[in-house]
């Protein structure tokens, strides 16, 4: 029974790899294609949502943006099998006014404090072409390089810096839309893993008074992120 089971599967692909091509429509020619490589770039402005530890230390929302490059070689009828690799750069930032003594006299400054993730990663790829669109599903493992900058005081030196690389994990989709001679757009959402165990206070005491004692470490700041994206594809 497995063995006819095995066999019925092999010969159900092999018919499936061999399917000929879709219409190419709109000059569309790499999504159309039903064998050999197909190769998808793709240039995406993003928008940052922090999760977890980062939303206790800054305003969650940020931006920046992400580069994707994936080949698909392996078909199964309108489903392709592959690998790629991505990297971005996510930046959140928040205005602050912080008090302090200059010449003996209270004043009030501006500041700036600022989140940041680079990601780096590689792994792999499923796209199913679905009539004029098709859907992709990616999973990445890599290194995540983070940042954290906030302001204490007044002075540009009463300012903490922290800073961790660690293992990143990163998954997500999305769809994208062939529009004209093998380019198109793309939308997206990516869920980021940062596996760091960096801890600092969420809220730090910036009053200056020496009387208070300083909090113990309490949240990661470098933990989970959204990110949403709507891109630009090049494929050929």
């Amino acid at each position: 029974m497995f063995a006819q089971m095995f066999g019925t599967s092999l010969a159900l692909a092999s018919v499936l790899a061999m399917a000929p091509s879709a219409p190419i429509k709109r000059g569309n020619e790499a999504h159309a294609r039903r064998r050999g490589l197909v190769f998808s770039v793709v240039a995406a402005p993003r928008l940052g949502v922090l999760l977890a530890g980062g939303a206790d230390v800054i305003q969650p929302f940020g931006f920046g943006a992400g580069f994707s490059f994936r080949v698909h070689g392996l078909h199964l009828g309108p489903v392709r099998l592959g690998a790629g690799v991505d990297l971005g750069h996510t930046r959140f930032i928040e205005r602050r006014f912080v008090d302090g003594f200059v010449d003996g006299q209270m004043q009030t400054a501006e500041r700036y404090a600022a989140l940041a993730h680079t990601d780096f990663g590689a792994g792999p790829s499923l796209q199913i072409a679905l009539g004029p669109i098709y859907v992709q599903g990616d999973v990445t493992v890599g290194v995540g390089i983070s940042t954290f900058a906030r302001p204490l005081g007044i002075l540009t030196i009463d300012e903490e810096h922290h800073s961790d690389t660690s293992a990143m994990l990163r998954a997500g989709g999305l769809v994208g839309i062939p529009i004209r001679n093998n380019q198109g757009i793309t939308l997206g959402a990516s869920m980021h893993r940062y596996f760091s165990t960096y801890q600092v206070v969420a809220a730090p005491d910036t009053s200056g008074d020496p009387a208070i004692v300083e909090a113990e470490p309490d949240t990661n700041p470098f933990d989970l992120m959204l990110d949403v994206s709507v891109g630009y594809v090049f494929q050929f």
